[in-house]
């Protein structure tokens, strides 16, 4: 049924780090490193390590710089102060959590990535080589110095998210998309007429169509539906007569209350609808296309990316219960 499209990719981003010298406070100088706090087994630079590779302090760093700036971006330096969740806890420590399982996401996918015989290739090698360079280039010696960042460390952070997004795209290969029906992934386009069966008051309040209003209204649909079978323009016809301020469509099956659903669904592209009564109204649909190419092919696409993402996930809570996951808790609490 399906070639499948391109991943969307998860977690494993293309990071496109881009450090302002005035970032300071989310990591400490080299000269500095043999202060850092540590806790038993772990050398005073080792923050994590997962399924035998370390992640380094320095490393972290970069992440969270990165991270750090994009938040700002969005929200401001004083999102770090505003309190979140029940327990009323900081942005920062959120965010710190974020970075966590962003660290632990690439190194266990990186140390799978053997079992699926995934490996970069030249072409890979070339990108995280620009991706190094590019990064270099954008940042000054003493950022660089101020925060233990160096080539190999950049080249190694650009290698591991290049390596952890081509895993996910082998390994979701895999995925059983036969599951997936064209019922469900068909989108139509339709215009309707709909009609309300109660009032409503300036304050949204509503009130139900008496039985004599009702018979009123369906009479008043009818009349319309003739007149739109009538008409060259059923569009244009809808816009001048229906309660709603939306006209046309594009939807699936499951977008639809069952009744629309089996009416709407049930017409060719050109065919119009009997009278189709909901709990809010009267609906009258006419189908504009019966299979919308682009919405279909985007709604399968998407549909695919769900399936492959649940099949990922179910492998990748394994690797989180069987692959040894250790953190220097003194180190990072320090961060």
């Amino acid at each position: 049924m399906r070639i499948r499209p391109g991943f969307r990719r998860i977690c494993a981003v293309i990071l496109a780090f881009v450090l302002a010298a005035a970032m300071c406070g989310c990591g400490k100088n080299n000269e500095d490193e043999k202060k850092l706090p540590t806790s038993e087994g772990f050398t005073n630079d080792v923050l994590l390590r997962i399924g035998g590779s370390e992640v380094s302090y320095a490393e972290a760093n970069i992440y969270l710089l990165s991270m750090r700036e994009e938040v700002e971006a969005l929200y401001g330096a004083e999102i770090w102060d505003i309190k979140f969740t029940r327990e009323q806890r900081p942005y920062s420590e959120l965010m710190k959590e974020r970075l966590l399982e962003k660290l632990i996401y690439i190194k266990l996918v990186c140390h799978m990535a053997d079992e699926f015989d995934v490996k970069l290739e030249a072409d890979d090698i070339l990108n995280v080589n620009d991706y190094t360079q590019q990064y270099l280039s954008g940042i000054t010696e003493s950022t660089a110095k101020k925060y233990g960042i160096t080539e190999d460390l950049v080249r190694s952070i650009y290698n591991d998210n290049v390596l952890a997004e081509k895993t996910y795209r082998t390994i979701t290969l895999n995925a059983d998309i036969s599951e997936i029906t064209e019922a469900e992934v068909l989108r139509a386009k339709f215009c309707y007429i709909f009609l309300n069966k109660y009032y409503e008051d300036a304050e949204g309040n509503r009130t139900p169509l008496s039985e004599e209003d009702m018979r009123a209204l369906w009479t008043k649909a009818e009349g319309y539906r003739a007149a739109a079978a009538e008409s060259k323009d059923f569009y244009n016809y809808a816009k001048g007569v229906s309660a709603a301020s939306t006209i046309e469509i594009t939807v699936g099956r499951a977008d639809l209350p069952v009744k629309s659903r089996n009416a709407a669904f049930a017409l060719h592209t050109g065919e119009m609808s009997e009278i189709v009564e909901e709990d809010d109204g009267l609906y009258i649909f006419y189908c504009v296309d019966e299979k919308d190419k682009a919405a279909t092919q985007a709604a399968e696409e998407a549909r695919i990316d769900e399936v492959s993402r649940a099949y990922f996930e179910s492998l990748y809570e394994k690797w989180k219960v069987n692959i040894p996951i250790e953190v220097n808790e003194a180190l990072w609490d320090a961060m």
